[in-house]
């Protein structure tokens, strides 16, 4: 059982935490050197140069200080950026290409470039957006969450109600079927006018109060040992009816029974 909970919990996350598509995006060379942008956390991310020449350069130890974008070039052959990654490219979704201008390429050392040297930007995720998914996706997964644990505990207790009804139906049944011990002991038949009237007084005053149903199932544990006792003695039943009759006769006249 406890598997299939853990199972069913697992899938509701997988179908409702959506897939963030990796689009390619052109921005100005201000998103190199925002402090929330790549400035931040740039040895996180695989920084391409571009020139105008169609050569192309990979960055490597890239850093920002001084308002400078600092990498060390080395040439190398990368893929055309795509309109969108495909599944099999996520790969490449940490990618950010840089074109700049001809004059500030000088290979396999520092080179630093100003916003000025810089024409355009293309990635296909940036810092901010990442981190927008990533609080967006833990809001739909708390929830997605609290959804499903809603509906497990809303299930439970639903559970345990329908139990609960399920015994007390049986228990009422099962009392309504066995009948007044002492009543019919008293008076020699269960089907007796004054058994029926003591049924009648069990079923429409006592049953419908709290501490009347306790009475009634006390009275239902404890009246089949007085009974075994008083027929083995033989003593009690003609005083258990006196007082019985008494009480018949208020139930009749107070209530016209």
């Amino acid at each position: 059982m406890k598997k299939i909970f853990l199972l069913i919990v697992l899938i509701s996350l997988l179908c409702t935490c959506s897939k963030y598509n990796y689009d390619s995006a052109y921005y100005s060379s201000d998103i190199l050197f925002k402090a929330d942008e790549f400035a931040q956390t740039p040895e996180l991310w695989d920084f391409y140069i571009h020139d105008l020449k169609g050569k192309t350069y990979k960055g490597r130890s890239s850093s920002m200080s001084d308002g400078s974008f600092n990498t060390v070039l080395v040439e190398r052959f990368v893929e055309p950026i795509p309109v969108s990654l495909s599944p099999g490219d996520e790969y490449r979704k940490n990618e950010v290409h840089v074109f700049v201008e001809d004059t500030v390429i000088e290979e396999r050392v520092k080179s630093h470039f100003e916003p000025s040297d810089i024409i355009e930007v293309v990635s296909f995720v940036t810092p901010s957006s990442m981190r927008q998914h990533k609080k967006s996706n833990a809001t739909s997964t708390t929830r997605t969450a609290l959804g499903t644990l809603g509906i497990v505990v809303g299930g439970i207790l639903g559970g345990i109600l329908l139990i609960g009804l399920i015994v007390t139906a049986i228990v009422n049944s099962f009392l309504s079927s066995i009948g007044c011990y002492i009543a019919t002991m008293a008076y020699g038949s269960y089907d007796a006018p004054e058994v029926l009237i003591l049924r009648r007084f069990r079923d429409e005053k006592l049953k419908k109060a709290f501490f009347g149903r306790v009475l009634v199932n006390n009275y239902y544990a404890f009246s089949p040992l007085l009974v075994r006792f008083v027929k083995r003695t033989g003593f009690g039943e003609r005083l258990i009816r006196r007082k019985l009759d008494g009480f018949v006769n208020r139930l009749r006249i107070k209530n016209n029974w």
